[in-house]
Parts: C-alpha cells; structure tokens; sequence
C-alpha cells in the first residue's frame, strides 16, 4: 500500500496536504452538534467530514491513490477519540452527489480495518435527496444512540424549513 501524503495539521480537527502533482487539499471537521440538539449527550462529539481542493487542478488528482490513503490516516486520527462521531455530506451543488458516493463507498470499503461502522441515509431536502453518511467506532459507548438520532435525522421533513 502506497504511504499518505504529508499532513500539516492546521488545528486538532485541520488538516491540509500538497499531492506530488501540486494540488493543496484541506480536510477539516466541522461542529454539528445542531443537528442532534436532541441528544445532548452525544451532540458535542458529532462532525462533519470535509475535503476540499483549496489550490490547484483537481483534473490531475482523480487517479492519485496516496489521497484516499491519507483521508484515511485523517479518519484513523481522528477516531483515536472513540466517541467521536463523523457525518459525510455528499455535495449536491454540481449534481455529482452520486460519484462521490460511491467514491467515498470504496475509499472506505478498501481502507477499514472494521473498527468503523458506517451507515448510509437520504436526506430530502426541498425535493432534493441529499446522500450522507455516518460513521463512528463500533465500540463508542453511545453507539445504539447515534444510529437511531442518525436514522431519526435522514427521516425529517425539510421541506419549507
């Protein structure tokens, strides 16, 4: 297996890398305790997972597999803190949210130890199906609770909200 990329780490939860072929990525969590107000106890370990080209021809990079290597690492890291709990959006902006649905699908068929549980859900949002994804340590302490507030998530009715 090919080794990661070189990681800058920006802040605990920042990353950012430079491919051979020049092109800077930035993969970053984000806070999403507001979507599970509901659930308090879990609200503050939830992020969203985000990897964005921030410098160069993203054409170059499609082939590159020392990136999904290290968006591996990044995960690796950062479910060293079990109870730590990632959502993956797939961006609907370039009607594209079905590739990189399935490229996350085999990034994380290919590089899971089976540490990491993974559950898939469509939000519709405004006629719109939304794919997202869930992920977290199968030995996080409120795993049966973040899969229902998760699954309780994908079920709302976004519609005019």
């Amino acid at each position: 297996m090919q080794l990661p990329y070189l990681l800058e780490e920006k802040d605990k939860l920042t990353y950012q890398l430079v491919t051979d072929q020049g092109i800077t990525y930035l993969i970053y969590f984000l806070d999403y305790s507001n979507m599970f107000e509901e659930n308090p106890l879990i609200a503050s370990y939830v992020f969203t997972l985000n990897i964005d080209v921030v410098d160069g021809d993203i054409k170059n990079a499609l082939q590159d597999e020392r990136i999904r290597v290290t968006v591996s690492e990044v995960l690796r890291l950062f479910f060293e803190e079990i109870d730590n709990v990632a959502i993956y959006i797939c961006d609907s902006m370039d009607s594209r949210q079905l590739a990189r649905k399935r490229k996350f699908d085999f990034w994380f068929w290919k590089y899971n130890d089976g540490s990491i549980f993974k559950e898939d859900g469509i939000a519709v949002i405004e006629d719109m199906g939304i794919y997202n994804s869930i992920l977290l340590h199968r030995q996080n302490s409120n795993f049966d609770s973040i899969l229902h507030a998760f699954r309780k998530l994908n079920d709302r009715d976004y519609q005019n909200k």
